[in-house]
Protein backbone atom coordinates (compact mmCIF):
# COMPACT_ATOMS: atom_id res chain seq x y z
CA UNK A 1 0.00 0.00 0.00
CA UNK A 2 1.09 3.32 -0.99
CA UNK A 3 0.74 6.13 1.48
CA UNK A 4 0.94 9.66 -0.15
CA UNK A 5 2.13 11.90 1.87
CA UNK A 6 0.28 15.75 1.82
CA UNK A 7 2.28 18.51 0.72
CA UNK A 8 2.15 21.57 2.86
CA UNK A 9 0.70 24.31 1.87
CA UNK A 10 2.63 27.75 1.96
CA UNK A 11 1.27 30.98 0.63
CA UNK A 12 2.88 34.37 -0.17
CA UNK A 13 0.69 36.68 1.77
CA UNK A 14 2.69 39.41 2.71
CA UNK A 15 3.04 40.80 5.79
CA UNK A 16 0.96 44.08 6.99
CA UNK A 17 3.47 46.94 8.38
CA UNK A 18 1.58 48.44 11.19
CA UNK A 19 1.30 51.93 10.94
CA UNK A 20 3.25 54.11 13.00
CA UNK A 21 1.00 55.91 15.31
CA UNK A 22 1.76 59.51 15.28
CA UNK A 23 1.77 61.36 18.25
CA UNK A 24 -1.11 63.57 18.60
CA UNK A 25 -1.16 67.12 19.62
CA UNK A 26 -2.87 70.30 19.21
CA UNK A 27 -2.23 72.67 16.41
CA UNK A 28 -3.07 75.44 18.20
CA UNK A 29 -2.98 75.50 22.10
CA UNK A 30 -4.49 78.39 24.21
CA UNK A 31 -3.30 79.78 27.55
CA UNK A 32 -4.90 82.45 29.37
CA UNK A 33 -2.93 86.11 29.82
CA UNK A 34 -2.67 87.92 32.88
CA UNK A 35 -3.81 91.88 31.16
CA UNK A 36 -1.69 94.83 32.38
CA UNK A 37 -2.64 98.03 32.40
CA UNK A 38 0.62 98.88 29.74
CA UNK A 39 1.14 95.90 28.15
CA UNK A 40 4.71 95.27 26.60
CA UNK A 41 3.33 92.89 24.17
CA UNK A 42 5.74 89.84 21.92
CA UNK A 43 5.45 87.88 19.37
CA UNK A 44 7.90 84.41 19.37
CA UNK A 45 9.04 82.49 15.99
CA UNK A 46 11.08 79.30 16.40
CA UNK A 47 10.07 79.37 20.11
CA UNK A 48 11.13 75.99 20.85
CA UNK A 49 10.75 75.60 24.71
CA UNK A 50 10.61 79.17 25.07
CA UNK A 51 13.39 80.42 26.38
CA UNK A 52 13.67 83.64 24.78
CA UNK A 53 9.85 84.21 26.07
CA UNK A 54 10.61 83.18 29.72
CA UNK A 55 13.25 85.89 29.92
CA UNK A 56 11.07 88.41 28.21
CA UNK A 57 8.30 87.59 30.88
CA UNK A 58 10.87 87.75 33.83
CA UNK A 59 11.07 91.47 32.28
CA UNK A 60 7.95 92.30 32.06
CA UNK A 61 6.58 91.80 28.56
CA UNK A 62 4.04 89.35 27.27
CA UNK A 63 4.44 86.81 24.25
CA UNK A 64 0.90 87.44 22.81
CA UNK A 65 1.75 84.09 20.17
CA UNK A 66 4.35 81.52 19.32
CA UNK A 67 4.99 79.01 17.14
CA UNK A 68 7.25 76.14 15.88
CA UNK A 69 6.76 73.85 13.39
CA UNK A 70 7.93 71.03 15.71
CA UNK A 71 4.77 69.61 17.79
CA UNK A 72 7.11 68.83 20.28
CA UNK A 73 7.81 72.18 21.24
CA UNK A 74 4.02 73.31 21.30
CA UNK A 75 3.60 69.83 23.62
CA UNK A 76 5.68 71.07 26.16
CA UNK A 77 3.85 74.87 26.28
CA UNK A 78 0.67 72.72 26.42
CA UNK A 79 1.82 70.66 29.29
CA UNK A 80 3.10 73.96 31.82
CA UNK A 81 -0.04 75.78 30.98
CA UNK A 82 -1.19 76.90 34.64
CA UNK A 83 -3.09 74.12 36.68
CA UNK A 84 -3.52 72.87 40.02
CA UNK A 85 -0.95 70.41 39.30
CA UNK A 86 1.48 72.71 38.50
CA UNK A 87 0.89 75.64 40.35
CA UNK A 88 4.09 75.69 42.49
CA UNK A 89 6.28 76.08 39.23
CA UNK A 90 8.15 79.23 39.34
CA UNK A 91 5.59 82.28 37.67
CA UNK A 92 7.76 82.09 34.38
CA UNK A 93 7.73 78.72 33.15
CA UNK A 94 3.94 78.71 33.06
CA UNK A 95 2.65 79.18 29.38
CA UNK A 96 0.86 82.36 28.17
CA UNK A 97 -0.99 83.02 25.26
CA UNK A 98 -1.05 81.18 21.60
CA UNK A 99 1.37 78.59 20.98
CA UNK A 100 1.58 77.16 16.70
CA UNK A 101 2.57 73.81 16.73
CA UNK A 102 3.84 71.43 13.63
CA UNK A 103 3.57 72.16 10.51
CA UNK A 104 0.48 72.91 9.32
CA UNK A 105 0.26 76.17 12.00
CA UNK A 106 3.56 76.73 12.65
CA UNK A 107 5.24 76.70 9.85
CA UNK A 108 6.81 79.90 9.49
CA UNK A 109 6.52 80.12 5.88
CA UNK A 110 2.81 79.85 6.08
CA UNK A 111 2.86 82.98 8.17
CA UNK A 112 1.98 86.51 7.97
CA UNK A 113 0.95 89.61 9.74
CA UNK A 114 -2.68 89.00 9.00
CA UNK A 115 -3.28 85.38 9.88
CA UNK A 116 -1.44 86.36 13.51
CA UNK A 117 -3.00 89.17 13.91
CA UNK A 118 -6.49 87.36 13.66
CA UNK A 119 -5.31 84.19 15.95
CA UNK A 120 -4.45 87.23 18.77
CA UNK A 121 -8.15 88.65 18.44
CA UNK A 122 -9.82 85.13 18.22
CA UNK A 123 -8.39 83.66 20.55
CA UNK A 124 -7.29 86.75 23.55
CA UNK A 125 -9.39 89.47 22.73
CA UNK A 126 -6.47 91.64 21.57
CA UNK A 127 -6.57 93.46 19.09
CA UNK A 128 -2.88 94.86 17.60
CA UNK A 129 -2.20 97.04 14.33
CA UNK A 130 0.51 97.45 12.77
CA UNK A 131 3.08 99.11 14.57
CA UNK A 132 1.78 97.46 18.03
CA UNK A 133 4.07 94.73 18.75
CA UNK A 134 6.68 95.78 21.03
CA UNK A 135 9.40 93.20 20.07
CA UNK A 136 9.57 89.84 17.87
CA UNK A 137 12.09 87.47 18.49
CA UNK A 138 13.35 84.30 17.28
CA UNK A 139 15.84 82.18 16.73
CA UNK A 140 16.18 80.11 13.09
CA UNK A 141 17.30 77.04 13.12
CA UNK A 142 21.10 76.99 13.34
CA UNK A 143 22.15 73.51 12.34
CA UNK A 144 23.54 74.77 9.10
CA UNK A 145 25.93 76.49 10.86
CA UNK A 146 26.59 74.88 14.03
CA UNK A 147 30.06 73.86 14.75
CA UNK A 148 28.81 70.85 16.14
CA UNK A 149 27.62 69.85 12.97
CA UNK A 150 29.79 68.32 11.04
CA UNK A 151 27.57 68.39 8.00
CA UNK A 152 26.72 71.84 7.81
CA UNK A 153 27.07 73.97 4.76
CA UNK A 154 25.61 77.28 2.99
CA UNK A 155 23.27 75.87 1.08
CA UNK A 156 21.12 73.85 4.15
CA UNK A 157 17.47 75.29 2.96
CA UNK A 158 17.27 75.78 6.76
CA UNK A 159 19.38 78.61 6.43
CA UNK A 160 16.78 80.16 4.09
CA UNK A 161 14.41 80.59 7.41
CA UNK A 162 16.08 83.74 8.63
CA UNK A 163 14.40 85.52 5.26
CA UNK A 164 10.86 84.50 6.56
CA UNK A 165 11.11 86.20 9.76
CA UNK A 166 12.84 89.43 8.51
CA UNK A 167 9.49 88.90 6.06
CA UNK A 168 7.38 88.93 8.94
CA UNK A 169 8.93 91.65 10.72
CA UNK A 170 8.76 94.01 8.08
CA UNK A 171 5.06 93.43 7.83
CA UNK A 172 4.43 94.13 11.69
CA UNK A 173 6.44 97.08 12.38
CA UNK A 174 7.13 95.73 15.66
CA UNK A 175 9.29 98.44 17.53
CA UNK A 176 12.56 96.12 18.03
CA UNK A 177 13.17 92.91 16.87
CA UNK A 178 15.78 90.04 18.13
CA UNK A 179 17.29 87.33 16.37
CA UNK A 180 19.21 84.95 17.85
CA UNK A 181 22.02 82.98 15.88
CA UNK A 182 25.25 80.91 16.15
CA UNK A 183 28.17 83.27 15.85
CA UNK A 184 29.93 81.25 12.91
CA UNK A 185 27.20 82.97 10.56
CA UNK A 186 29.76 86.07 10.39
CA UNK A 187 32.63 84.37 9.82
CA UNK A 188 34.42 83.75 6.65
CA UNK A 189 32.88 80.41 6.45
CA UNK A 190 29.36 81.97 5.66
CA UNK A 191 30.50 85.31 4.18
CA UNK A 192 27.68 84.41 1.70
CA UNK A 193 24.75 83.69 3.07
CA UNK A 194 25.55 86.72 6.00
CA UNK A 195 26.00 89.05 2.71
CA UNK A 196 22.86 88.19 1.73
CA UNK A 197 21.51 89.03 4.85
CA UNK A 198 22.82 92.17 5.49
CA UNK A 199 21.80 92.81 1.97
CA UNK A 200 18.16 92.07 3.55
CA UNK A 201 18.41 93.97 6.40
CA UNK A 202 19.73 97.01 4.68
CA UNK A 203 16.39 96.83 2.75
CA UNK A 204 14.45 96.95 6.05
CA UNK A 205 14.35 100.85 5.42
CA UNK A 206 11.68 101.42 8.68
CA UNK A 207 14.86 100.07 10.64
CA UNK A 208 18.64 100.61 11.82
CA UNK A 209 20.05 97.56 13.25
CA UNK A 210 23.47 96.35 14.77
CA UNK A 211 24.72 92.84 15.55
CA UNK A 212 26.76 91.47 18.73
CA UNK A 213 28.46 88.38 19.60
CA UNK A 214 26.87 87.94 23.33
CA UNK A 215 27.94 84.99 25.59
CA UNK A 216 25.00 84.22 28.06
CA UNK A 217 27.45 83.19 31.32
CA UNK A 218 28.00 87.36 31.44
CA UNK A 219 24.62 87.87 31.91
CA UNK A 220 23.61 85.74 35.02
CA UNK A 221 22.75 82.14 33.31
CA UNK A 222 24.35 79.14 33.73
CA UNK A 223 25.94 77.92 30.34
CA UNK A 224 28.94 79.81 28.69
CA UNK A 225 27.29 79.86 25.20
CA UNK A 226 27.79 82.46 22.80
CA UNK A 227 25.51 83.59 20.64
CA UNK A 228 24.83 86.00 17.17
CA UNK A 229 22.26 88.21 18.52
CA UNK A 230 20.82 90.89 15.51
CA UNK A 231 18.97 93.98 17.07
CA UNK A 232 16.66 95.74 14.59
CA UNK A 233 14.91 99.20 15.88
CA UNK A 234 12.49 101.00 14.08
CA UNK A 235 13.63 104.37 12.98
CA UNK A 236 10.34 106.34 14.37
CA UNK A 237 11.87 105.69 18.42
CA UNK A 238 14.91 107.71 17.50
CA UNK A 239 17.30 105.01 19.06
CA UNK A 240 20.12 103.47 17.85
CA UNK A 241 20.60 99.51 18.47
CA UNK A 242 22.78 98.55 21.81
CA UNK A 243 22.96 95.81 23.97
CA UNK A 244 23.64 95.12 27.52
CA UNK A 245 27.30 95.51 29.01
CA UNK A 246 28.37 91.89 30.03
CA UNK A 247 29.45 91.07 33.65
CA UNK A 248 31.83 88.59 35.18
CA UNK A 249 29.66 85.54 36.31
CA UNK A 250 28.91 85.59 40.19
CA UNK A 251 30.07 81.73 40.48
CA UNK A 252 28.34 81.67 43.89
CA UNK A 253 25.24 81.50 42.49
CA UNK A 254 25.77 79.91 39.03
CA UNK A 255 29.12 77.54 39.10
CA UNK A 256 28.04 73.82 37.86
CA UNK A 257 28.87 72.87 42.02
CA UNK A 258 26.64 75.23 43.62
CA UNK A 259 23.99 74.01 41.07
CA UNK A 260 24.27 70.52 41.24
CA UNK A 261 26.84 70.25 44.40
CA UNK A 262 27.30 65.84 44.06
CA UNK A 263 29.17 67.19 40.44
CA UNK A 264 33.15 67.89 40.86
CA UNK A 265 34.13 68.55 37.43
CA UNK A 266 32.20 68.75 34.17
CA UNK A 267 33.05 68.89 30.60
CA UNK A 268 31.76 69.32 26.77
CA UNK A 269 31.99 66.03 25.08
CA UNK A 270 32.02 66.82 21.58
CA UNK A 271 34.06 69.40 21.01
CA UNK A 272 36.69 67.74 23.59
CA UNK A 273 37.68 70.96 25.52
CA UNK A 274 38.68 69.22 28.36
CA UNK A 275 37.47 68.76 32.13
CA UNK A 276 36.73 71.67 33.83
CA UNK A 277 36.03 72.14 37.87
CA UNK A 278 32.94 72.51 38.66
CA UNK A 279 33.80 74.73 41.40
CA UNK A 280 35.26 77.25 39.42
CA UNK A 281 32.94 77.45 36.19
CA UNK A 282 29.82 77.55 34.79
CA UNK A 283 28.58 74.54 32.44
CA UNK A 284 30.08 74.26 28.80
CA UNK A 285 27.40 75.02 25.96
CA UNK A 286 24.63 72.51 26.23
CA UNK A 287 23.79 71.08 23.45
CA UNK A 288 20.61 69.00 21.27
CA UNK A 289 22.37 65.65 21.41
CA UNK A 290 23.47 66.02 24.77
CA UNK A 291 27.09 65.05 24.71
CA UNK A 292 28.41 66.57 27.55
CA UNK A 293 29.76 64.98 30.68
CA UNK A 294 28.94 64.94 34.48
CA UNK A 295 31.87 63.58 37.09
CA UNK A 296 31.57 62.77 40.61
CA UNK A 297 33.89 62.62 43.63
CA UNK A 298 35.00 59.46 42.70
CA UNK A 299 35.83 60.17 39.45
CA UNK A 300 32.58 58.59 37.53
CA UNK A 301 31.01 60.05 34.82
CA UNK A 302 27.36 60.14 33.35
CA UNK A 303 25.46 62.31 31.24
CA UNK A 304 22.96 64.67 32.23
CA UNK A 305 19.57 63.66 33.41
CA UNK A 306 16.87 65.82 32.47
CA UNK A 307 16.70 66.88 36.33
CA UNK A 308 20.13 68.38 36.10
CA UNK A 309 20.04 69.62 32.56
CA UNK A 310 16.80 71.46 33.54
CA UNK A 311 18.46 73.15 36.75
CA UNK A 312 21.40 74.22 34.65
CA UNK A 313 19.13 75.75 31.80
CA UNK A 314 17.77 77.52 34.86
CA UNK A 315 14.03 75.64 33.82
CA UNK A 316 14.24 73.64 37.57
CA UNK A 317 10.27 73.36 37.38
CA UNK A 318 9.51 72.63 33.67
CA UNK A 319 6.80 69.70 33.07
CA UNK A 320 8.30 67.77 30.28
CA UNK A 321 5.99 64.38 31.41
CA UNK A 322 5.60 62.07 28.57
CA UNK A 323 8.29 63.33 26.29
CA UNK A 324 11.08 61.17 25.16
CA UNK A 325 14.76 62.15 26.40
CA UNK A 326 15.46 62.38 23.18
CA UNK A 327 13.15 65.21 22.29
CA UNK A 328 13.62 67.03 26.14
CA UNK A 329 17.47 67.11 24.86
CA UNK A 330 16.85 68.86 21.92
CA UNK A 331 14.49 71.28 23.93
CA UNK A 332 16.65 72.06 26.58
CA UNK A 333 19.85 71.97 24.42
CA UNK A 334 18.27 74.78 21.42
CA UNK A 335 16.66 77.22 23.94
CA UNK A 336 17.99 80.67 24.75
CA UNK A 337 19.29 81.24 28.10
CA UNK A 338 16.74 82.36 30.39
CA UNK A 339 18.96 84.85 32.44
CA UNK A 340 20.44 86.45 28.53
CA UNK A 341 17.28 86.36 27.39
CA UNK A 342 15.86 88.63 30.58
CA UNK A 343 19.05 90.64 29.98
CA UNK A 344 18.10 91.62 26.74
CA UNK A 345 14.74 92.51 27.30
CA UNK A 346 15.70 94.93 30.16
CA UNK A 347 18.10 96.62 28.00
CA UNK A 348 15.47 96.96 25.51
CA UNK A 349 12.82 98.53 27.77
CA UNK A 350 14.74 101.00 29.53
CA UNK A 351 17.25 102.50 27.08
CA UNK A 352 15.19 101.44 23.52
CA UNK A 353 11.57 101.57 24.54
CA UNK A 354 12.33 103.85 27.61
CA UNK A 355 8.90 102.56 29.35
Amino acid sequence: MTIQLAKKITTNTPKVKKPKVRQTYKDIIVAPINHTEKPLYVASFFSGVGGFDKGAKRAGFQTLIQSDWWEVAGKSFELNIPSDENSMQPEYLNSEGIFLAGKSEGDITKLNFNIIQKHIADHLGVNIKKGDLDVIIGGPPCQGYSKSNTNKKESDPRNELIFDLLRIIDETKPKVALIEQVPTLVTCEFQEMWALIRLRLNCLKDYTWDYQVMNAKNYGSRQSRERLIIMLVRRDLGVSPSFPKPQEPDLSKVSVHTLLPHVYHHSPGQFMDGIKYSRENVFCTMTATGSEYLYGLDGKRWKATIKERLVLAELEGLRLNGISFTDSKRLIGNMVQVSFAEALFNHIKWHILRV
